[in-house]
């Protein structure tokens, strides 16, 4: 799914059709690009709460100790939150984390950790598992929230909250009831 389509999805829930069709078109205005620019910065921040509330992105990888220590800088992203950490066997061993660096004993460590979702532009491709109105919502409500239209973004925040709780159960694992052979 493309962000351009959020965006478009927002400003049809919000009413901006001139920024819409502009962004349809690829002819907007100069005030409408700014509009335009603020809903994918918008699209930005409620694509970093999913990612860090919700859906989080994990990494893992292997890396070396020095000194029985992985410095966050030698990783290939910067990490979120350290999930665990396994020695070269795979059993998971302590450790201890720090502002910018975690300590275990170890020689050589396989670390799995979120990061922080990368920034998108209007045209990038956004590989989700949730459907576009989820993070339209979010943009619709932080755009009344920005407005000062804090009743309208209440609306918009219970829309989003329930469109992610709905999706969660989902996820769930479901229990059957045990059954009686015959």
């Amino acid at each position: 799914m493309l962000v351009k389509d959020i965006i478009k999805l927002a400003c049809e829930f919000i009413g901006l059709e001139t920024v819409k069709a502009g962004i349809e078109s690829n002819n907007l205005t100069e005030e409408d690009e700014l509009v335009c620019d603020s809903l994918v910065n918008l699209f930005n921040l409620i694509n970093d709460e999913i990612t860090s509330e919700y859906i989080p992105i994990y990494r893992k990888e292997r890396v070396k100790c020095n000194d029985f220590k992985v410095n966050y800088s030698s990783l290939k992203e910067e990490p979120l939150q350290i999930i665990s950490v396994k020695d070269i066997c795979g059993r998971k061993i302590r450790f201890k984390a720090f502002e910018d660096h975690i300590v275990a004993i170890a020689s050589m460590v396989e670390i799995i950790y979120t990061v922080k979702s990368e920034r998108l532009e209007i045209d990038d491709e956004i590989s989700s598992s949730l459907p576009e109105r989820v993070y339209a919502y979010g943009i619709v409500r932080e755009y009344y929230f920005l407005q000062t239209m804090f009743d309208d973004a209440d609306v918009w925040e219970e829309r989003f909250k329930n469109s992610l709780q709905v999706l969660q159960r989902r996820k769930s694992e479901t229990t059957m009831a045990r059954r009686r052979w015959l």
